[in-house]
């Protein structure tokens, strides 16, 4: 079935996969330089960003902050998603076997410099005064933030960088990752009970909006946290930094303020799918599911609700252009072509988790992923060598390390003709 939206990386063998779910043991201080040059690569290979998602707010916030900032556009648009969804709240909410609300966690990630944390600092300054909390902590101690918010209200957890929040969550004991967690869904009641002073939230409506380098990320974070529920609750965006603007201007961003502020006083709402875009969703979910057995488990981790998110963007779209309780055809396109390329941004940083690293044992890595990631579980040597072609000087070098796998027992081999070599990670009969 033919992927609706699809946005992919395209090889001279098809779709390429690349991503390592092995060791999570932080990058040494030697090897900073070269990811950082590796990041920049990365993010400059991505698709363009949908452009049919810049509607309505998001096209006006866009224009103006063209000449404020050389951040990414992609952060500008993750900052204003995550603002919006703190101002609708639970106002609005659309059936997905339960009622599922605009919330959203998002984090953006790019090199150093990238102006990251100017875009997302930006964003959570629209509007009026909402419930904001700096940093990370206990899970107890955002609760504590988070119980003089009035039932239902959004609420922001905020960090310039991510490592604030996952840092204090590995302690042992640790409730934070459990609230976030469990909040995610926007529970009708949330109860820690084990303290001098239980706490007790009344239909707690969290957001996170954050900023991380790809480093930074892989120190505090592991594969295990994907699997684990926190980590696939997440969206991930980058993108490449603008051109230089020596002199930024002030944004006039008083519009924009007053329309995030009117998502504020929207009455409750259930939303419901035109008939287009009930087809569109029908023909997107059959298409997500088919791509579901092609994906390896860490990446299906990782991207498992994206089709939620698709219906979170929706609404929003929807509440902001004022067509309640419809979500439009047109609506629903957008969100579903900014979920495929939240699905690209996640591979990519998947791909970032050793980069940096001994060039062999990564080229080694890339070799298995990219063999893992083939629908039959093998591939041929040549496309192989194709795909891989900018991770490699020479055939020398590849052949190396190819060799190296093939002596460690990690790839096997069997001759499919005088000019091909079928490979695969078990054995060929």
């Amino acid at each position: 079935m033919a992927t609706i939206g699809r946005i992919e990386r395209v090889t001279s063998s098809g779709p390429q996969v690349i991503f390592d779910a092995g060791s999570d043991r932080p990058l040494k201080p030697e090897a900073r330089s070269a990811n950082e040059k590796n990041v920049t690569e990365v993010i400059n290979r991505l698709p363009a960003f949908p452009e049919t998602a810049w509607r309505g707010i998001f096209a006006d916030y866009r224009s103006a902050m063209q000449r404020a900032t050389e951040a990414s556009d992609v952060f500008h648009f993750a900052g204003l998603w995550a603002r919006c969804a703190v101002a609708l709240g639970r106002r609005v909410w659309f059936p997905y076997g339960m009622q599922l609300f605009p919330n959203a966690y998002l984090v953006c990630f790019g090199p150093t410099g990238d102006r990251k944390t100017t875009a997302t600092r930006r964003a959570t300054e629209l509007g009026s005064a909402c419930k904001i909390i700096q940093g990370g902590g206990s899970g107890e101690g955002l609760a504590d933030e988070f119980s003089d918010a009035e039932p239902g209200e959004g609420m922001l957890l905020y960090a310039e960088e991510f490592s604030q929040i996952l840092r204090p969550a590995r302690w042992d004991g640790s409730t934070l990752k459990p609230f976030l967690t469990q909040c995610f869904d926007c529970p009708g009641r949330y109860q820690v009970k084990f303290r001098k002073q239980p706490i007790e939230l009344e239909q707690p409506t969290p957001s996170l909006l954050a900023g991380t380098t790809p480093d930074w990320f892989w120190q505090d974070f592991s594969a295990r946290d994907f699997q684990g529920g926190f980590g696939n609750r997440i969206l991930f965006f980058t993108g490449e930094r603008k051109a230089p603007v020596p002199l930024p201007e002030m944004p006039n961003l008083v519009a924009i303020s007053e329309h995030v502020n009117a998502l504020s006083s929207v009455g409750p709402c259930q939303l419901y799918l035109e008939p287009k875009a009930r087809t569109l969703w029908e023909r997107f979910y059959a298409a997500w599911e088919d791509e579901e057995a092609k994906r390896d488990p860490l990446m299906l981790a990782a991207v498992q609700r994206i089709p939620a998110y698709v219906l979170k963007l929706a609404m929003i779209y929807a509440s902001a252009e004022r067509t309640l309780p419809h979500i439009t055809g047109e609506q629903l396109a957008a969100a579903v072509m900014v979920g495929r390329y939240c699905e690209t941004c996640a591979l990519e940083l998947l791909s970032l988790q050793h980069a940096g690293t001994n060039p062999r044992k990564e080229l080694e890595r890339r070799i298995l992923a990219f063999v893992n990631g083939e629908p039959s579980k093998r591939a041929k040597k040549r496309s192989v060598y194709r795909a891989l072609a900018r991770h490699y000087r020479d055939s020398e070098e590849f052949d190396r390390a190819f060799r190296s796998l093939e002596r460690a027992g990690e790839l096997f081999t069997k001759q499919a003709d005088r000019r091909s070599i079928w490979v695969s990670m078990e054995p060929l009969d």
